[in-house]
């Protein structure tokens, strides 16, 4: 039909920009960013948010971690973080303190307790920073990183200028010798403290422990215990004559310094209003000599020297016992823990000073988010595909999925590590699923990478991690991320448009070294020689299932010999060789897998629903009439000189041959060889999304490329159906959900779901993702839809167990279903009753919405309605009349698919997705 154009002499009407005409970057409507380097070298990052709940503030000082303890005194950089937050950001007279200072004398170390810590403060009648916070409806923390240290603290926006004072106090000179040297029994409870922050307890603590026993160099800083406890912080140094308060006073003056330290400041006040509040900062910490950074490539480490644990030079594997107090505890399921060195350097062009970087900085995070891609895909041809078959791994979730981690991550030194959890039948085969797991990476490496395959993993990190984040990043991650990208440029932090944590799928230099780190990666990780393997496994797992036909029994109790004790968290392990058979195992099961189901192994494949280059959202202009109504108009194509402003402050449209007017409903003709359906276009403008529009995840506040689409087959037959033809049409569409696995996975990583429902008003399809590539993943979903009821029938299509027990599940929440109708509605229906159910709803259709929103061209939804139209044409469709529903009635929530379409469940988003955890605080 014919689109009304714009009448550029219509005066009587104003226009309102919907959607912008350049591309917005995440937040940068919302947020504001100045950048500062104080006298002293401090550089500052303000950031003014109008949508901040509450104020925030972090300092990051960068070689002040675990890594810069003094050889004698392991720990100390994890005390002298809780000596900086336990200092006096008050002052008191130096009455007091005596008088807190007798009682410490009088009590000593005979009585040390948190007790009587808590007297003596009240004695002192000190306030100190965590307590004020704590009055004003605040919070505090800090942590230690290997090479660097956290502080931060939050709290209600009309604190912050008096909270600002109080911090930087903490980290004076001044404040740090009265906290050491005037008030002694403050050393003492923080090294309680430390001692009580020791996890002995939790599977991922003992496997990190047992790993850091495995490095048996004392010159390599992970060897030490960096986290500090009671022995090495107070025992020993007492034993050896070691006084811990000098060295806390030189550690804090060798290794905090100003010019090494990054504050960030998020608030609700302008960065002028922000930028006065930090003036106080200006003398905080040292300003020696050492002012300027080191680069961090100058950066080296001793050899990392692992001890395998083995008599001989055969490859071994450890089994650590597992805790039965750890919160994630379940006998059935064991862990496969490899791990391998890594000595990645990060560095930029500018590291020497404190100028903005202009190249992206490539870390470990995102080397390992582009081997989760490649490693813990799904599908065919796929490590978890066989692991999966064979039984090694739980069925269904990202239980089986490799996960990929790094538990120490600095420039020079990184241990990547595996994880993959295992059935009991994978426990007892443990030295097979360990080959699998080798050979699936000799097959990434041994075939040719492409740099569009790379680019692609890039574009699906911007779309999770990015594009399509639901908050900003908070002031902890920026001033974590500021030590490693710097500030500014194109690498760094504090830019709007830029991300720092991914290099850009268009940047083609970036995306070849990326390649290249990538190849020498899995290179490291290919030698079996240099990987360190151990399994978490319960006792009934150890005692029942170790034995396989490879694998040996083990029979020896974990109390005896040759069971050891890792001597920190007191876990007991068990080194064994792999068995050597456990390669030949894997390749016989492999070899029949591949002759009778012709699967093999394959290298990951570019998947056509990523786009690798991002299109700008197109723009829509709202025109609100003189009567009070609302025009829309939209361009295909334009650039900002398509659009200027007049002097009255609304906007003139230039060009008024490239604007069309948005029809909000269409009814469609039929296709070229005729549709008996009814086809009704609905498209629902930028400020009707809230209205009725269809509830979508939580995004940026500014457009982005994401639209969405709901298929509404219009039919009366679900609101007349009886409960048991209920249960059968949900099995029917559960089915359904097993039937297109393999395109829902493919969609999830490029950020596309969907969702299947029963309504009143007939069958409801879902779907949202990316403008550029959901149409064609609609066309993919639907031409499977309508085929699916015919494969139930003639037996082409089975349905899965774990399907009859979701229906189940289902049916029980009904209460108008009985329990006898539930069994045998369900229990025993069979492929052809399901899909005879399926045939009789899709052959009751009447007629059909199509209902768009978002970045979404009107000529795009009417091509895919046409497609559609062909795609649905061959139903045998009802022509009984049915009203049709309001679209209230139809855009309700939808509960996406898969289950695991959740961006923080796909594999390696953990890694660069600031809302999914990627800072450990």
């Amino acid at each position: 039909m014919a689109i009304p154009r714009v009448n550029a002499a219509e005066n009587d009407e104003k226009s309102i920009i919907a959607v912008p005409i350049s591309p917005l970057a995440p937040f940068s409507t919302t947020r504001t960013y100045r950048t500062i380097v104080l006298a002293n070298g401090l550089q500052v990052v303000l950031v003014k948010d109008s949508q901040a709940q509450r104020s925030s503030v972090a300092l990051t000082v960068d070689g002040a971690g675990q890594f810069s303890d003094p050889d004698e005194l392991p720990g100390l950089a994890h005390l002298m973080e809780h000596i900086v937050l336990s200092s006096n950001s008050g002052g008191k007279s130096k009455a007091i303190l005596r008088k807190a200072r007798r009682i410490w004398n009088d009590d000593k170390f005979s009585s040390a307790s948190e007790h009587n810590y808590e007297k003596i403060d009240n004695a002192a009648g000190e306030e100190d920073f965590e307590d004020w916070l704590a009055d004003n409806e605040g919070d505090s923390n800090g942590f230690t990183a290997p090479g660097f240290v956290c502080f931060h603290f939050n709290g209600p926006h009309e604190i912050l200028p008096e909270g600002l004072e109080r911090f930087s106090r903490l980290f004076t000179i001044d404040a740090i010798e009265t906290t050491v040297r005037e008030n002694p029994y403050k050393i003492p409870r923080e090294i309680n403290r430390v001692d009580a922050e020791l996890d002995r307890t939790s599977d991922q603590s003992r496997a990190f422990y047992w790993l850091k026993s495995r490095f048996i160099n004392p010159q390599h800083p992970f060897s030490r215990l960096g986290a500090g406890s009671k022995e090495t912080l107070q025992i020993n140094p007492l034993k050896e004559g070691i006084d811990v308060r000098s060295y806390l006073l030189k550690f804090f003056r060798k290794h905090y310094i100003a010019s090494k330290a990054t504050l960030v400041v998020i608030g609700k006040e302008e960065v002028r209003t922000l930028d006065r509040w930090i003036s106080s900062f200006s003398n905080v910490m040292s300003q020696g000599t050492n002012s300027i950074r080191v680069c961090a490539e100058k950066l080296s480490f001793p050899d990392a020297i692992v001890d395998k644990g083995g008599p001989t030079n055969a490859p071994t594997q450890t089994i650590i016992l597992r805790s039965k107090e750890d919160a994630q505890y379940d006998e059935d399921i064991q862990t496969l823990c490899m791990e391998w060195p890594l000595s990645l350097t990060y560095t930029h062009d500018n590291c020497d000073s404190r100028q903005a970087p202009t190249q992206h900085v490539i870390t470990a995070p995102a080397v390992g988010f582009v081997l989760s891609q490649m490693i813990a895909r799904r599908g065919p041809g796929s490590l978890r595909y066989f692991l999966d078959k064979f039984g090694w791994v739980p069925k269904g979730g990202t239980r089986g999925l490799p996960r990929i981690t790094f538990p120490v991550d600095v420039s020079g030194f990184q241990v990547i590590r595996v994880e993959i959890s295992l059935t009991n039948e994978g426990f007892s085969n443990r030295s097979a699923a360990i080959a699998a797991v080798f050979e699936s990476i000799r097959t990434i490496l041994f075939t040719p990478l492409q740099r569009d395959l790379i680019k692609q993993y890039l574009a699906a990190a911007w779309l999770h991690g990015y594009l399509f984040a639901p908050r900003a990043p908070d002031a902890i991650s920026l001033a974590v991320d500021a030590q490693r990208y710097g500030v500014g440029g194109n690498g760094g932090i504090a830019v709007q448009g830029n991300w720092h944590l991914m290099p850009s799928p268009s940047d083609d230099n970036c995306a070849d070294k990326m390649k290249e780190i990538i190849i020498d990666t899995l290179r490291v990780m290919s030698d079996e020689e240099t990987a360190i393997i151990s399994l978490r496994a319960s006792s009934k797992a150890i005692f029942q299932f170790s034995g396989g036909l490879v694998d040996q029994q083990i029979s020896a109790p974990p109390l005896l010999k040759p069971w050891r004790v890792e001597k920190v968290t007191n876990a007991r392990y068990l080194v064994e060789n792999r068995a050597y058979g456990g390669l030949s195992y894997f390749k016989s099961l492999y070899w029949f897998a591949g002759t009778f189901d012709g699967e093999k192994m394959s290298p990951p494949y570019l998947n056509p629903l990523i786009p690798t280059v991002f299109r700008a959202p197109r723009p829509v202009i709202e025109r609100q009439t003189a009567w009070g109504g609302k025009r829309y108009f939209y361009l295909e194509d334009a650039n900002a000189s398509e659009i200027s402003h007049n002097s009255i402050g609304g906007l003139k449209l230039t060009n008024q041959n490239i604007w069309s007017e948005l029809q909000m409903s269409q009814t469609l003709e039929g296709n070229s060889k005729g549709s008996p359906v009814m086809w009704r276009l609905w498209q629902i403008p930028p400020s009707y999304v809230g209205l009725i529009g269809l509830p979508l995840p939580m995004r940026p506040p500014e457009s982005t490329i994401e639209c969405a689409f709901v298929l509404q087959l219009l039919s009366e037959l679900p609101s007349k159906l009886a409960s048991n033809q209920i249960a059968l049409a949900n099995l029917w569409l559960l089915s359904f959900d097993e039937e297109i696995l393999d395109l829902a996975e493919l969609g999830s990583v490029a950020g596309i779901a969907y969702e299947t429902s029963l309504n009143k008003a007939g069958i409801r399809l879902c779907f949202r993702g990316v403008s550029q590539t959901l149409p064609s993943y609609v066309r993919r979903f639907c031409r499977r839809f309508v085929q699916h009821h015919m494969k139930l029938v003639d037996g082409t299509a089975i349905i899965s167990d774990s399907a009859y027990q979701r229906a189940k599940i289902d049916a029980s929440r009904s209460p108008k279903i009985s329990r006898l109708q539930k069994r045998q509605s369900i229990i025993r229906a069979s492929e052809r009753e399901v899909g005879i159910e399926g045939f009789a709803l899709m052959n009751s259709v009447a007629s059909c919405y199509l209902i768009s929103q978002g970045d979404v061209l009107p000529k795009e939804s009417r091509l895919l309605a046409t497609s559609l139209q062909e795609i649905f044409r061959g139903l045998n469709v009802s022509l009984d009349p049915f009203p049709e529903p309001p679209l209230r009635e139809i855009m309700y929530k939808p509960y996406w698919k898969p289950r695991d379409a959740s961006s923080c469940l796909l594999p390696g988003v953990t890694l660069i997705s600031d809302a999914c955890g990627r800072v450990p605080r």
